[in-house]
């Protein structure tokens, strides 16, 4: 049998050992020795026996003839000491005695040299230790680079750590192995992980020393290593710390530590290299986010679909409680957009709205807010909108859990919001346009010509309707008596209150001079009567100077024969009337 031959085929059973050492069982790769030796020119069977105490039991048998009816399933100690005996009866096999656990049997049909035996023998016997967890210089840096090649092929963290626990188990089973990771390290394994303590109370454990060196760490007992800690070690940091705990018996010597380190060194390039690919692909994820919400908010949407669409998607991303979007105008008045979730509704969300204004400048990211007594949520994103220097508004994302959104997530919606802002500012810009064509300057209350449009319209989509007309009462002597500018202020005070108890169908407007209206869809005389005295009432308590109100109430049914002008001179003569009838009443027309 040709010994080049012979060691050709052995050396394809290394290769396929080592690449896939921590794949198979022992006795996968022991079958796989066995097949390769199998495939020798002239070899027709193959048996493996392990010594179990009493008698060498067979393992694996390989054969292309019927000769594994001559051996024998079990071999005694009596029967293997008489081997000789049994080879010269049966010249074509060859017992070869691996170690004190193994046997090897050759079935040939031609004589196998001494020196290829002795060759078999060895190689085998440095096979056996790898599969036993025996590694020698041979071994070790094939090894290596097939456990490099596989690191390398991975692209998940998670079946990178676990090769690398595998590897340690294997080579070292009497070590306890323990995973301890940095705190931005999230790997989602079946392990047990720990994090890595910082404080320092555990600056000097050995675990520490290794992560923030980036070294080796060896704890010793009677001279002999009894731990390791090993750090994963990348171009750009540690990803954390393996641990490698023994005894006295463990199998741990200094010389392993550069195996290991190479180990744990690879093991750390391949988490960084798995972790950039997994950044990148985020990355790219929330960049294609990014353009295709930009791309639908450029589609000619009004303020409050673009508000919606960017609310529901925030709180499709990060599930978010509550979102609100607070706009400042160039006058410093601070305004709720209507998009805003339910906790910017309520009566004392304006208070809020304007300390976070005045208190967050810049994009905030909060995991325990406690600065405003009351709030029931922990977790706030504070994230300015605005357009180059100039700021305008903020929108909060708030989760009731502490620490409930990632540092990630607050830099990615901080990317998103920016990119959204252009769309924002030129939608607000649009509306408050559209609404200076429509309002009053001086009252912020709509303008005549929009309310009769807006009544107009509301004649063909409702069933019936109110108007309420309001004159102050008096309002000469109020100019006389204390100019023109107290005279506005009086008018912007009864415009507020007017505001006050508009709901959100309803249409202040300014009616001409001290003239001033609300339209109320759906509402019957009676409760548009009791609206408009409840405002008189609210006028007359809150102006300064003090005024009163005259009002006149009209209604219309779709029932009846009836038209807008209709409608506008039936209130306008009830007010004529309340004046009347002495000033600071309601008269239904």
């Amino acid at each position: 049998m040709n010994l080049q031959y012979i060691r050709d085929h052995l050396q394809q059973a290394y290769d396929e050992l080592l690449r896939n050492i921590l794949k198979r069982n022992a006795l996968d790769n022991l079958s796989f020795i066995v097949k390769q030796i199998y495939t020798l020119n002239g070899v027709s069977a193959v048996c493996l026996y392990r010594w179990d105490g009493d008698f060498y039991e067979r393992l694996i048998l390989y054969t292309n003839t019927n000769a594994n009816k001559l051996i024998p399933d079990k071999i005694f100690i009596e029967e293997f000491e008489n081997k000789q005996q049994y080879n010269e009866q049966c010249p074509d096999r060859y017992w070869i005695t691996l170690n004190t656990d193994h046997l090897l049997l050759l079935t040939t049909t031609e004589p196998v040299g001494e020196a290829s035996l002795l060759f078999i023998r060895s190689e085998i016997l440095n096979m056996l230790d790898v599969v036993h967890g025996k590694l020698d210089e041979k071994t070790q840096y094939p090894f290596l680079y097939y456990l490099t090649m596989t690191l390398f092929t991975k692209k998940r963290k998670a079946a990178i750590v676990k090769i690398v626990i595998n590897t340690f188990m294997h080579f070292y089973p009497k070590c306890k192995i323990q995973l301890l990771l940095s705190q931005d390290t999230n790997i989602d394994i079946d392990f047990p992980v720990e994090p890595i303590a910082y404080n320092d109370k555990q600056s000097m454990n050995s675990s520490t020393k290794a992560y923030i060196s980036g070294e080796v760490q060896i704890e010793k007992q009677s001279d002999a290593v009894s731990n390791l800690f090993v750090p994963l070690t990348g171009n750009q940091g540690v990803y954390g710390v393996v641990q490698l705990l023994g005894d006295i018996d463990c199998n741990l010597t200094e010389r392993e530590i550069p195996f290991v380190t190479n180990v744990a060194q690879t093991a750390g390039k391949a988490i960084e290299n798995a972790s950039l690919m997994e950044h990148s692909k985020h990355h790219i994820s929330e960049l294609k986010l990014i353009n295709d919400v930009t791309h639908h908010l450029n589609s000619n949407l009004d303020l409050k679909e673009i508000t919606e669409y960017i609310r529901d998607k925030i709180r499709e991303l990060c599930q978010a409680q509550e979102i609100g979007f607070i706009f400042k105008n160039g006058s410093e008045d601070v305004t709720i957009l209507q998009a805003s979730t339910d906790y910017f509704h309520q009566p004392d969300s304006l208070q809020f709205a304007t300390f976070l204004l005045e208190q967050e400048k810049d994009a905030t990211f909060h995991g325990n807010y406690h600065f405003y007594t009351g709030l029931p949520y922990r977790s706030l994103l504070v994230i300015p909108m605005g357009q180059g220097l100039d700021v305008y508004g903020v929108v909060v994302i708030m989760h009731p859990s502490t620490y409930f959104f990632s540092f990630e997530m607050f830099k990615f919606m901080q990317s998103l919001i920016q990119h959204c802002s252009l769309a924002l500012f030129n939608a607000i810009l649009k509306e408050e346009l559209q609404k200076a064509v429509i309002t009053d300057d001086l009252t912020k209350l709509y303008s005549r010509k929009y309310l009769e449009e807006k009544i107009i319209q509301q004649r063909e989509i409702t069933a019936e309707g109110s108007l309420i007309l309001f004159d102050i009462d008096d309002f000469k002597k109020v100019n006389d008596t204390y100019g023109h500018h107290v005279g506005d202020d009086v008018l912007k005070q009864v415009a507020e209150v007017i505001h006050q108890y508009s709901d959100h169908s309803a249409i202040p407007a300014r009616w001409g001079g001290e003239e001033l209206a609300i339209y109320t869809p759906n509402k019957q005389v009676a409760e548009a009567v009791a609206l408009a005295g409840k405002i008189c009432n609210h006028v007359e308590k809150m102006t300064n100077p003090t005024v009163t109100l005259s009002c006149g109430v009209s209604t219309w049914q779709n029932d009846l024969d009836d038209s807008v002008s209709e409608l506008f001179i039936r209130a306008d003569r009830a007010l004529y009337k309340a004046k009347q009838m002495g000033k600071n009443s309601v008269v239904q027309g």
